[in-house]
This record gives structure tokens, C-alpha cells and sequence, in this order.
């Protein structure tokens, strides 16, 4: 069998008509999400806030964020899946909506920025894991690994690279009010597709009626989590993972291509841009291969060589030796990337917005204590110190994991081959549905 589908089929999943509504909903997000991150400083620059208010806007949307997103999650498998979406969609453009009003007629202040911020990361919460736990009722299983290498492919391009470009060029012809209301009509359309899917198949959130999850607990999905090693040792694996490496990317890196590489922000923009370029190729390479089947123990060797490249930022002795590193690291954290979200996909339906929104949790709870220990020092020893431990750790932790947990039982949806495709509508259950839990009465 050729390792490689014919190229089309990277496209299946546009097939269906609610997906295809779907993935452009997920575009537009994304992209108003990219020129959002650029803007956003501007915005509050305008506004008169300095350094430590604009970092209250950051933090406010990141509370909100990871304050929420267990309520996503439950909110998911409560409520039809695309009503969620939707709504939260609406409930971020009406807040921009509100602040561009407020702006209009000058009353707009920093402190307001600070509260549309904490709610559109919390609608960010709400909607995410309904959207990850949608995907699976919309297009066939075994085109469940495609639509995942597409929705990463738009995230690189739309947040790394064209949102933020197309940021920069807003920012320098329009005002603070314009970029708000762009964001906001953003928000908008995205829910207006949302709002024209039908009801799909699949379970009670694709058809638009209340799920059967509805009378399944937060207890019982906790124990199916629980229950299934596989599935919480990989999400405290990638938790702590970001623990060693986010803070050291984020604060540490551009102080070090500053200061002992001597280069500028031009410099850490062109690393940020090679690391999305490696994110995009990946997922092109991805969307047109046939998923293997030893799945989940590629995805976690994937994942290990992606954050073994930290451990060698620190050693390279000039700046365009790290962009190597940076294509190493885009690409392999793609690919773990694509396959644990097919992965945790395959959960059962009456859990799968709880479920995701506790990996959810693992990987952002972690995040801003990892700033502020990589915020400590900034000697060179430290420096050394935090990049090789976040390095070298999570080899040492993939290593146990392979012996601790059968990932060998894992199997990618569709596994059964390219016999099962059809083009017909989604009607494949995930392979973990057998062990769904049971309703507590």
C-alpha cells in the first residue's frame, strides 16, 4: 500500500457541506485572531496604557481563558456543539461591537479593554472545545486525520503568518477603531456560518438536539478519563512539557538573540516565521498521508523531537544556525500536534467536550507559571540551565511513558483502510465509542 494518498483526499473533508461551513467559520477566526495579536498593543498605546496595563489586557484574556474552559467543555456536551460555537462567536462580536460603540463616542479606556479582553478569552474557552469535539460529527472517521492536518495548516498560516501580516498593515492605515470593528464583523461572519450548517449526522450535538451526555456527570467522564492511561498520562506529559519550554520561548529567547546572538526584533519575527513555514509544511504532508498505524507512539516521538531542539538554542553560536532548530521544532510539534487531536477525537461522543477541555486545561494552566520561573534570572547559567532541562526532560519522560503505557492498542480512526472511505455523509463512530460510560440516572 503507497504511503501516500493521492493528493486530493488532503481535501476530503470539504466534501461535506456543514464541514465546509465549518472551515471557513475556523478561518476567519483565526485570521482576526492573528491580526488581533498584533493589533492589540496598538490599541491599547492609543488608549494611553503603558507597559504593565497592557499586560492587565494579556492577562485578563488569559484568566478568562483558562477560567472558562472547563465550562466549555461541559457546556459541549450539554448543548448542540455548533449552537455553542455560534453563540460564542456572537458574544465576541458584540462585545467588540460595544467597545467600538464606547469608542465612538470617546469614552473608551484602558480598564474597558481589560473586561472585552477577559470575555473574548473566555468565549475563546467556551468555543474551542466545542470545536475541537465537533469535527468528528461533521466528516466521515477516516477523514477525521485530514480535517485535523487542514484546521492546523489554516491555524500556521492564519496566526503565525497572515493574520499578523495583515495585523501590521491595518495597524499603519487605520485607527484603533477601525481594527476593533474589523475584529468584530470578523467574529460576526464567522458565527453567520456557523448559523447556516444544517444538522448534521453523528450524535445529538450534529443534530441539533439536547445529548445524551446531557445526563452523563462531570464525575463519570472524569472516570472515563481517568480509566484510560493512555489518555491522562499524554495530557500531563504535554503539561509539563510547556511548563519546562513555554516560558524560556516566549521570555527568554528574544532576550537571548538579543543580547548574546545581537539581533533585533527583525530577527526573532524571521525565527517566528521559519518556525510557521516548518508548522504549514507539516500539515500539508500530513493531509495527504495516510495516517500509520502506530499512531499514538509516532505522535509522542514526534512531539519529544520537537521539544529536544530546545536543548540547543543555547549552544549555537550565531543567530541563523537557530533557524534550523526553529524548522525542526515547527515541524515535529505539528505532526504530535495533528495526531493527538484526531486522537483525543476518537473519545466517546457523551464525553468528548469534557475530555478536551481538560487537555485544554493541562496545556494553559501551566503556561504563566512557566513566565514567571523563566522571569527568575537571566544569567547565563540559568539561561543554559532552563533550555537544556526543557530540553532533555521530556526525553526522559517519552522514554517511561513508552514502557508505562500500550500505545501499541491505539489505532488511528479509519484504520480498517482506504476500502472504508465513502463520499457520502459522516456516519463513522469513533473507535473508542465501546467504551463510553453510562449514563448516571
Amino acid at each position: 500500500m503507497p504511503r501516500f494518498r493521492h493528493p486530493h483526499r488532503s481535501l476530503a473533508p470539504l466534501r461535506h457541506r456543514d464541514y465546509r461551513l465549518f472551515f471557513l467559520a475556523y478561518l476567519i477566526s483565526m485570521l482576526g485572531d492573528g491580526v488581533w495579536l498584533v493589533a492589540l498593543p496598538w490599541v491599547a498605546m492609543e488608549m494611553g496604557g503603558d507597559s504593565s496595563e497592557l499586560a492587565m489586557v494579556v492577562g485578563a484574556e488569559a484568566v478568562g481563558l483558562i477560567s472558562c474552559v472547563l465550562v466549555g467543555g461541559a457546556l459541549a456536551d450539554r448543548y448542540p456543539r455548533r449552537r455553542v460555537i455560534g453563540w460564542s462567536f456572537a458574544a465576541s462580536s458584540a462585545v467588540l461591537g460595544l467597545l467600538a460603540a464606547v469608542h465612538l463616542v470617546g469614552g473608551l479606556a484602558v480598564w474597558q479593554l481589560v473586561g472585552a479582553a477577559f470575555v473574548l478569552g473566555a468565549s475563546a474557552a467556551i468555543s474551542g472545545p466545542a470545536s475541537d469535539a465537533l469535527t468528528p460529527d461533521l466528516v466521515p472517521e477516516e477523514n477525521l486525520h485530514s480535517a485535523n492536518a487542514l484546521e492546523s495548516t489554516v491555524r500556521a498560516l492564519a496566526v503565525r503568518m497572515v493574520g499578523p501580516a495583515l495585523g501590521g498593515v491595518l495597524v499603519a492605515v487605520l485607527d484603533s477603531l477601525g481594527i476593533i470593528v474589523i475584529n468584530a464583523v470578523s467574529f460576526g461572519l464567522a458565527a453567520l456560518c456557523v448559523a447556516l450548517m444544517r444538522r448534521g449526522g453523528g450524535t445529538g450535538a450534529a443534530a441539533g438536539e439536547e445529548q445524551e451526555a446531557g445526563t452523563v456527570s462531570y464525575r463519570e467522564a472524569l472516570r472515563y478519563l481517568f480509566g484510560e492511561r493512555w489518555l491522562w498520562v499524554l495530557i500531563v506529559w504535554s503539561g509539563v512539557v510547556l511548563l519546562l519550554q513555554s516560558g524560556p520561548r516566549q521570555v527568554l529567547l528574544p532576550f537571548l538573540i538579543s543580547g548574546r546572538l545581537g539581533g533585533d526584533a527583525r530577527d526573532y519575527g524571521l525565527l517566528v516565521a521559519v518556525t510557521g513555514v516548518a508548522a504549514v509544511a507539516a500539515s500539508l504532508m500530513l493531509g495527504a498521508r495516510k495516517p500509520p498505524r502506530d499512531y499514538a507512539r509516532r505522535m509522542l516521538l514526534a512531539w519529544t523531537a520537537g521539544a529536544a531542539s530546545l536543548a540547543l538554542i543555547v549552544f549555537v553560536p550565531s543567530f541563523w544556525l537557530l533557524l534550523p532548530l526553529a524548522v525542526v521544532y515547527g515541524f515535529f510539534s505539528t505532526v504530535g500536534n495533528v495526531y493527538w487531536s484526531t486522537l483525543v477525537q476518537t473519545v466517546p461522543s457523551a464525553v468528548r467536550g469534557r475530555v478536551i477541555s481538560v487537555d485544554w486545561l493541562g496545556s494553559l494552566a501551566l503556561v504563566p507559571l512557566s513566565a514567571v520561573i523563566a522571569g527568575v534570572g537571566s544569567g547565563r547559567a540559568f539561561v543554559v540551565t532552563v533550555f537544556v532541562l526543557g530540553g532533555t526532560l521530556p526525553v526522559l519522560m517519552t522514554l517511561a511513558t513508552l514502557r508505562w503505557v500500550d500505545l501499541k492498542a491505539l489505532r488511528p480512526p479509519g484504520d480498517a483502510g482506504d476500502a472504508g472511505e465513502t463520499d457520502g455523509e459522516p456516519g463513522g463512530q469513533p473507535v473508542a465509542e465501546e467504551r463510553a460510560p453510562q449514563p448516571v440516572p
